[in-house]
């Protein structure tokens, strides 16, 4: 929960440099490319700095000490435990003093064991397959599908969120005080407009703020989860959110008030609450061996449905606006009853002895 807030503070940055950038005008030709640069061209460039430094910062870095000792390599991770002890204590003149470190039971004897392409693929097998065999089978399916059907919401539906809101922050500043976001939709809908669409450039300011708006709610959000987590549980979190995402979509596309269809909007995409409370589920689930695996696994299943709501919309938002929010909606209602399922939800973890 912790890291989900920290990553959160970054995320009204984003509108922000968006606003700074986006709206402006220019543009130039770079013939050897062949393209024409304009500002959302640097947004993206921007965009992608952050990810690039951080890559080469962890170059600077020595691998995880628990991955070195999978491999057999016991000295190299004792020097990288007693290299983060120094980082962490600022004390370079007293080392820590390491006797001897105690794998875990499938701890690999040897690197050597590991060689070559088969010995790989053996290795990927043995890890992912008894997360699809009895007993973990049915507790690896239904993560799956909880962050599979967060992610059409919080990742698929928010590619055209700008849009959206774009059109209807104008809508609200035309004076319409009746229309429907899905007549909107239909209203602006290029390929009915015109024969040949344009490419709209900008944004009105005031959908900037309410993005801004989005990721302080987000930013608040996940500081309350993490403080209410222990306290209401996590069952009680995921049937609130799953439930009250899933009516906010369905109300959206019902209300005939612009203004109304914006914030119930917004708080559709609120939907991300659950992701952190679904990994942290399954590490409680699985056992010590399974566990990064299963959280791995879940959260790809989770990026798929990422790109599986992203091309949903793509394809139907346009002529099926409301069976679009219809699906995705009854995704999220039926990700809040198979919430009830998880094995043990209410139950207080215990320290893994193991």
């Amino acid at each position: 929960m912790a890291a989900s807030f920290v990553h959160s503070i970054g995320c009204p940055l984003l509108p922000g440099l968006a606003y700074i950038i986006i709206n402006q005008s220019w543009a130039f030709t770079i013939p050897i490319l062949d393209i024409v640069y304009r500002p959302w061209r640097l947004f993206l460039v921007i965009c992608g700095l952050p990810g690039f430094i951080s890559a080469l910062a962890l170059l600077k870095f020595p691998e995880s000490p628990k991955f070195d000792l999978n491999q057999g390599n016991v000295k190299r991770a004792t020097e990288t435990i007693q290299w983060m002890h120094r980082f962490n204590s600022g004390n370079a003149e007293s080392p820590l003093q390491i006797q001897l470190i105690l794998g875990e039971a499938e701890v690999q004897p040897s690197r050597d064991h590991f060689k070559g392409a088969k010995a790989v693929l053996e290795l990927i097998w043995n890890q992912t397959a008894p997360l699809f065999k009895r007993p973990c089978l049915h507790k690896t399916i239904l993560m799956c599908f909880l962050q599979f059907g967060t992610y059409i919401t919080a990742h698929g539906m928010f590619m055209f969120f700008p849009g959206l809101l774009d059109q209807l922050v104008k809508a609200q500043e035309a004076g319409i005080d009746r229309i429907t976001l899905c007549d909107i939709v239909y209203a602006h809908n290029p390929l009915e407009a015109s024969n040949q669409p344009t490419c709209t450039q900008s944004l009105s300011l005031a959908t900037y703020g309410y993005s801004i708006t989005l990721d302080i709610i987000y930013v608040l959000g996940f500081l309350v989860i993490g403080l209410l987590v222990n306290a209401v549980g996590r069952l009680a979190i995921l049937v609130f959110v799953f439930t009250g995402c899933g009516a906010c979509g369905v109300l959206a596309v019902l209300v005939d008030i612009p203004l109304l269809s914006m914030w119930l909007y917004i708080l559709m995409m609120m939907s991300g609450f659950t992701v952190s409370v679904v990994s942290a589920v399954t590490v409680d689930l699985f056992p010590t061996s399974l566990r990064a695996m299963a959280v791995g696994i879940s959260l790809m299943c989770g990026r798929i449905g990422g790109v599986f709501g992203t091309n949903l919309a793509g394809l139907l938002l346009d002529s099926q606006c409301e069976l679009t929010f219809g699906i995705t909606c009854s995704i999220l209602l039926l990700c809040s009853v198979l919430s009830f399922f998880i094995p043990n939800i209410n139950k207080k973890v215990q320290p893994d002895s193991s």
